[in-house]
């Protein structure tokens, strides 16, 4: 159902998978193991926040934020069951 991509080397994988199986990356080593969604206990990671855009090179490019911008804030919700997760400041001035 839903995708992410390995860390090491980019692939495709399914969102439960614990090992890559092009690289045998362990997304389950204690060093990389992402925060959980308070609500739903998805994991997280920057990537589902922002629109992300590959350049000619293959590197990932950051173009937008996916949440919602308030008055010199910024929403974030998760992006698998919508539930708001907090605020943080918007400094644009």
């Amino acid at each position: 159902m839903f995708d992410k991509g390995c860390w090491e080397c980019g692939k495709e994988i399914n969102l439960n998978d614990d090992k890559c199986p092009n690289c045998g990356y362990d997304f389950k080593s204690t060093s990389h193991i992402n925060p959980k969604c308070p609500f739903c206990k998805k994991e997280l990671h920057i990537d589902d926040f922002y629109v992300i855009k590959l350049d000619k090179k293959g590197r990932k490019k950051y173009r937008g934020f996916k949440g919602e911008h308030t008055w010199r804030k910024k929403m974030w919700y998760c992006p698998f069951c919508g539930s708001i997760l907090g605020f943080s400041e918007w400094n644009k001035t």
